[in-house]
């Protein structure tokens, strides 16, 4: 472990105090909750902070190293003052010292769009073959590289790395530290560009990365950046130029392979990969541009690491979105909001339209935005574009918040415009009664603190929120389409709230991702979907005989399990003068719950022959234990059974409906008899009962809340109702907002299970109560206003439900619909 006095060494500081202290962790922000056991801080000084101002709270909190401008007068002989002119200079040094004792690959990657994407990309295909690192989300700036860097192990065989600079000057600190052998140049675009004085020195700034390089991987193309490289390549006789290309590219001796016969569908992408004599089909799961570019980029990295192509090959197949930036909520009034601070140019703002636009709610839609502050153009012509964007997305309000975009005020002509100088002036002037029943997408720059603006729009309600990761839903998604036969269907479950995830927001993901039916238990859950603009299939799987008539109005299809409501569905429709109706045939095979059984065929033909009006379009049956092993035999039976019943009711129709027999597990054990449809339920939401795809599948929500208060709690004083906890010694007390009115068992009461707070359980202590709960965090460094995590990726919905002696389906459904539901999408 590095400690204090070659830290000193490194960064050229003068020590004061011990030597000895050990060096593991970085701590650059004073108000993390969790400080790890050797952090070393780093007190940075700027025009509005002073992170001197904290050691001495950093001091009670355990840290015994810092990095300073200047040594406070505290003495305490146990710490180690490390004192240097700049902090973040010597940041970069000691990342760019430790960067030099990693023996294995070091990949850089720059470029103004896609370089997160690659980065993540190039770890699905690659981290198989290579112990791979890869920097954290974005973290790509003159302080983001460092941190990075430093957490680079010795273990690792390759080092992927991202830079980013917005200004001159910066990617010579950059370089420093990343020291690439391999380097990406992604593209060229507008972000950032008002730091450089033309296109020209932005990209020659970006390329001084690759200054030491060996490789240097990019997409030859004719312009600018291509030009650029190929001199940069003369002036550095050591660099390989690394490219590939399209066939609509002269070919090139650097090209690693090019790419031919794309064919975009409407959700994939198909097409072919040459290099040499040799080919091979190839298809990403994206249709856009922007993805295609960036899963070749990820793919060239791979040819050059000589990993597999074929397994390549594979994995291009499977490659998922990254982490989300997007934000979906709840808004007051009935509004929906969707927030995109991440970013501030016309690409991202232009996906963030493209999101707003695929809610397809109704009621109009409103932008509220900010200065685009990272572009090139003049504002003439940025703000020209905008509104070309607004109208061509259909916006009927827009809300300009800067003053630059005020005084382009003439250019727009969207229905309803209204511009504010600043955020402040935003909000003193306006009501939230003047948003209702509106899908709001707030885009803003950081620097207008657009998150005041959601606190103003959103509906208000308690801290406890139940996260919903949209990202790993369409995994899941994707996941049981790559474990079945091409020809086999798709029908979601998303009943019960979508399994208490939420309802149109999830039917919407996987209705835009493809999905073939949507699966709902009650008449009204379908009509809810319908009346949120979506158009899939709906079955209904416990029809009540009252609602045929808005079943019919609203194409909902009911699941008949019994031929007398067959009957009575024609009777409804030829009141109606409907001609023909959709439904769908549910047989008993061993379940003992809803069906028809095979004595009944002969009244189901006569009603069917009665009624021509009538098509079915599926026969389906419930499996009992398709997640049991021990139960195979029974499980093959019911299949059997079911196979024999469908033979003679295709027969009699001429005709061959759906056929479905399959749940989650089903899917997952039995994928040979997935027959044309399987119902995927529980396993979209992360959870596999059998346990066979546990590791493939991502966990979709997040039950988390907020420490309120901490107490004290004495030895011999209780806490909670009943006073069922007396403490035997002083225990330190942490009142969590969320209880049993928000769907925390009351069973986990006394210690029958913990919260997990910085990645720590802390046990339930006393009784649960309404709207509280109580844990003890005497050994876990939190404060008042962190996060509390109830159940998530740790721990799972699956070890809660088996400390509770149930199943994860009533884990997720027993969640109040108080509690807020928090949608998060890339």
């Amino acid at each position: 472990m590095l400690n204090a006095g070659k830290l000193a060494k490194w960064i050229g500081a003068e020590l004061q105090g011990s030597a000895e202290n050990g060096i593991a962790h970085i701590l650059t922000d004073s108000r993390t909750g969790h400080i790890p056991e050797h952090s070393a801080f780093f007190a940075f000084s700027g025009t509005a902070h002073d992170g001197h101002v904290y050691i001495r709270s950093l001091l009670q909190r355990g840290v015994r190293v810092f990095i300073v401008e200047r040594i406070p007068d505290l003495g305490d002989a146990t710490c180690s003052f490390l004192l240097v002119s700049d902090t973040l200079a010597a940041l970069q040094r000691m990342a760019a010292q430790h960067r030099m004792e990693f023996g294995g690959k070091v990949i850089g990657i720059t470029g103004s769009n896609g370089k997160t994407i690659v980065k993540e990309w190039a770890y699905q295909l690659l981290h198989k073959h290579r112990r791979i690192y890869r920097s954290p989300k974005s973290y790509n700036s003159q302080l983001g590289v460092p941190i990075s860097v430093w957490n680079i192990e010795a273990s690792h065989e390759v080092a992927i790395l991202e830079a980013g600079i917005s200004e001159t000057g910066e990617m010579a600190r950059l370089e420093a530290m990343i020291k690439p052998q391999i380097g990406l140049f992604t593209n060229i675009g507008d972000a950032h560009a008002s730091g450089f004085t033309d296109i020209d020195q932005k990209i020659e700034e970006k390329l001084l990365l690759f200054s030491d390089a060996r490789k240097l991987i990019y997409r030859r193309s004719p312009g600018e950046l291509q030009e650029h490289i190929v001199q940069f390549a003369k002036r550095r006789p050591q660099l390989e130029l690394c490219s590939w290309s399209t066939d609509t590219v002269q070919p090139s001796d650097s090209d690693l392979f090019r790419v031919s016969q794309i064919n975009r569908k409407l959700r994939e992408t198909h097409f072919v990969i040459e290099r040499g004599l040799e080919s091979w089909k190839a298809m990403i799961p994206y249709s856009d541009e922007a993805s295609l570019e960036n899963a070749l980029h990820a793919f060239a990295i791979g040819m050059i690491l000589h990993v597999p192509v074929e397994d390549m090959l594979s994995g291009l197949k499977e490659l998922q979105a990254i982490e989300m930036r997007l934000n979906q909520k709840e808004g007051a009034n009935g509004c929906t909001l969707i927030s995109d601070f991440y970013n501030s140019d016309l690409k991202s703002f232009e996906i963030a339209l493209e999101w707003m636009a695929q809610l397809q709610q109704g009621g109009r839609r409103t932008v509220i935005l900010s200065d685009i502050q990272q572009s090139d153009r003049s504002d003439e012509q940025l703000y020209t574009r905008v509104n070309e964007l607004l109208n061509g997305f259909r916006v009927d309000r827009l809300i300009g918040i800067g003053k630059h975009i005020a005084k382009q005020a003439e250019r727009f002509n969207v229905p309803v415009r209204n511009f504010y100088d600043s955020t402040g002036e935003f909000l003193k002037k306006t009501s939230v009664y003047e948003f209702n029943d509106e899908t709001i997408l707030l885009k803003g720059a950081r620097n207008f603190r657009f998150e005041r603006i959601e606190q103003f729009l959103e509906k208000q309600m308690h801290r406890t929120v139940l996260e919903i990761n949209l990202n790993a839903l369409t995994h899941n998604f994707r996941y049981f389409r790559s474990i079945l036969p091409a020809r086999v269907r798709i029908m979601a479950m998303v009943k019960a709230f979508s399994y208490g995830s939420g309802g149109h927001e999830i039917a919407r993901q996987l209705a835009f991702h493809g999905v073939d039916y949507l699966g709902v238990a009650y008449a009204d859950e379908g009509v809810a979907l319908r009346k949120a603009g979506i158009t899939v299939p709906v079955m209904v799987m416990n029809p009540d005989p009252g609602a045929f008539s808005l079943m019919l109005e609203q194409e909902l299809e009911p699941a008949i399990y019994r031929p007398e409501l067959l009957a009575r569905m024609a009777q409804v429709a030829n009141s109606k003068g409907i001609s023909e109706v959709k439904v769908h045939l549910e047989f008993n095979t061993g379940m003992n719950r809803l069906g028809m059984e095979e004595k009944d065929l002969g009244e189901l033909f006569r009603v069917l022959t009665e009624n021509e009006l009538i098509r079915i379009q599926s026969v389906f049956t419930h499996l009992t234990s398709s997640d049991l092993p021990e139960h195979d035999k029974y499980t093959t039976a019911q299949l059997d059974r079911f196979d024999r019943l469908y033979e003679k009711i295709a027969e009699q129709l001429g005709y061959q409906p759906l056929k479905h027999t399959l749940n989650s597990s089903g899917a997952t054990r039995f994928p040979e008899r997935s027959g044309d449809m399987v119902r995927v339920g529980i396993g979209l939401y992360g959870v596999d009962p059998s346990g066979k795809a546990s590791a493939k599948l991502q966990p979709v929500g997040t039950l988390r809340s907020i420490i309120s208060q901490i107490r004290t709690l004495k030895a011999g004083e209780s806490v909670g109702y009943g006073r069922h906890s007396i403490a035997d010694h002083d225990r330190r007390i942490a009142v969590v907002a969320i209880g049993y009115a928000d769907g925390l068992d009351r069973r986990l009461s006394r210690g029958g299970g913990s919260l997990m707070i910085h990645g720590k359980p802390a046990p339930i202590v006393g009784n649960i109560c309404m709207d509280m709960t109580m844990c003890d965090v005497s050994g876990i460094s939190c404060r008042e206003g962190d996060e509390v995590i109830v159940f998530g990726s740790k721990p799972g919905i699956e070890e809660l439900a088996a400390r509770l002696e149930t199943i994860p389906y009533e884990i997720l459904t027993s969640v109040s619909a108080r509690v807020k539901r928090v949608y998060l999408r890339e």
